[in-house]
């Protein structure tokens, strides 16, 4: 399956020669010396079947970039979007450029310049700037690369390419497969996020309404209970993670991490799918790219332990756009494996606001949201014309106060909104609350590769979670459950 892979950079260092440039003119043809360039020779040889990026960066009164793309393979490429970024180690500004090119032959090159005037590049600390380009290419093929190497400098990469990269060349990818059927189809996809099964109430409504799915979070053994009650429920568990920091070599940390569990891992036989680390915070592409490699290899160990996963586990209005593009080698390792993509979906004062908002680097869409149906945006214009519709189940959602974090940050679950709020902020009660759930349920039974979405939340026992608890009304949300059978 396709990975992201980002190669070494071969430096090629640059020296312009003293000698004066000479010109000569015949009758008809003008000849012209052109400035003697040195390079170092090339080590390695050049990999079969590439996609090969030079990228030479001239000094000057203005700043030149010079990219070439090269198809060296047999095949076809369409679609490359090119997104160069180009950033100070302390500034929060970036410059960025892209580049299109609608379809490169085998055999053929294509360069541009992206030209830095004065103006533009004051804010940056040059001499330790860097270019990140992000490559995509045939429909959904991606590759981030770095470049630090500073001015007068030439660098290259070679990546590898396959006849699976091509496939989507000679398709329209920009007519989106059918993935959403128009209209609510099928049950309900309801169902609940357990902190632990504390009341009694908890297994009826399994055994009454036969949920969707059931996301559980440490103590599991009694997810083997719902199965045995409700054989078609998924089920999902985790147990709590402190060490979610982005350091060390990616797949080792992820060998660590299965290792530690694997014991408690194969001592819950209830769960179906696994999941691992909860919201990462990723506010970096190279953490994106990191988490990425980390899943890939969590995915394959889990499988070699017989197991299967959800990946991601993002929370609400995350991740953007251009990260979401740095995970794809994730999903592809999940579908290759028979697992799933996890995501979290609040908003707030109400689950509908934020729909009909874009996201920075999609085009807006109307039926989708910055929040809540977010992911629609990923499968629409990503996973589907790359043909890696993953399975979805949204393991958390409802009301959430902390996006609006800026407003009031005491705010947290449904309950939080009630008569001393501010005018603006809708005020909830549970039949305000069970509307907007059943609002949300029937966009998600619109969508077949949606399976269900976990209500936040259910047997807080400790009052950490009391805003969003739905524990006491269990009963109303039964009643929604078969109101769609």
């Amino acid at each position: 399956m396709p990975r992201l892979v980002r190669l070494t950079m071969l430096v090629v260092g640059i020296l312009l020669a003293s000698v004066p440039t000479m010109f000569a003119r015949g009758a008809d043809v003008a000849v012209v010396d052109a400035q003697i360039v040195f390079s170092s020779p090339l080590d390695d040889e050049k990999p079969a079947d590439t996609l090969f990026l030079q990228t030479t960066f001239l000094a000057g009164s203005e700043l030149d970039y010079v990219l070439t793309l090269s198809n060296l393979s047999p095949w076809p490429l369409s679609d490359i979007h090119l997104l160069d970024r180009y950033f100070g180690p302390d500034s929060d500004d970036e410059l960025a450029h892209v580049w299109e090119i609608e379809r490169l032959e085998p055999g053929e090159a294509a360069s541009t310049v992206i030209r830095y005037g004065p103006d533009e590049i004051e804010a940056l600390s040059v001499g330790e700037a860097c270019h990140q380009i992000e490559l995509n290419w045939s429909g959904g093929w991606s590759s981030f690369l770095m470049d630090c190497t500073g001015l007068g400098s030439t660098s290259l990469w070679y990546i590898p390419l396959s006849e699976d990269m091509a496939v989507h060349a000679d398709v329209q990818v920009s007519a989106a497969l059918p993935l959403s059927l128009g209209e609510p189809v099928g049950r309900s996809k309801l169902g609940l996020h357990v902190t632990r099964n504390a009341s009694p109430g908890i297994m009826a409504f399994v055994e009454q309404t036969q949920p969707s799915i059931i996301v559980a979070v440490g103590d599991l053994g009694w997810l083997a209970d719902v199965k045995e009650v409700s054989p078609n429920t998924i089920t999902l568990g985790r147990f709590e993670e402190k060490g979610q920091t982005f350091t060390g070599d990616p797949k080792q940390r992820a060998q660590q991490f299965v290792v530690s569990y694997a014991g408690r891992y194969l001592a819950n036989p209830g769960v179906d799918y696994w999941l691992g680390w909860n919201e990462p915070v990723i506010r970096h592409m190279w953490q994106m790219e990191w988490y990425a490699a980390f899943e890939v290899e969590r995915t394959r160990l889990m499988h070699d332990l017989g197991l299967k996963v959800a990946v991601g586990n993002f929370s609400t209005g995350t991740p953007e756009a251009d990260q979401f593009m740095a995970f794809v080698p994730a999903l592809a390792a999940a579908q290759e494996y028979g697992g799933l993509f996890a995501l979290h979906e609040y908003s707030a004062p109400t689950m509908l606001h934020g729909i009909g908002a874009g996201i920075p680097g999609m085009e807006l869409e109307e039926g989708f949201g910055a929040l809540t149906l977010r992911y629609r945006y990923w499968y629409e214009n990503v996973l589907g014309p790359a043909n890696l519709v993953v399975p979805l189940v949204i393991t958390e959602a409802g009301i959430d106060g902390g996006v609006l974090r800026d407003q009031d940050p005491s705010l947290g679950g449904w309950r939080d909104f009630d008569g001393t709020l501010a005018p603006e902020l809708t005020i909830q009660d549970l039949n305000s609350y069970l509307a907007e759930i059943s609002w949300y349920d029937d966009e998600l039974r619109c969508d077949p590769y949606v399976l269900g979405f976990a209500i936040f939340n259910v047997g807080d026992t400790e009052g950490q979670w009391a805003s969003f608890d739905i524990t006491d009304e269990l009963d109303a949300f039964r009643a929604l459950v078969h109101s769609k059978e």
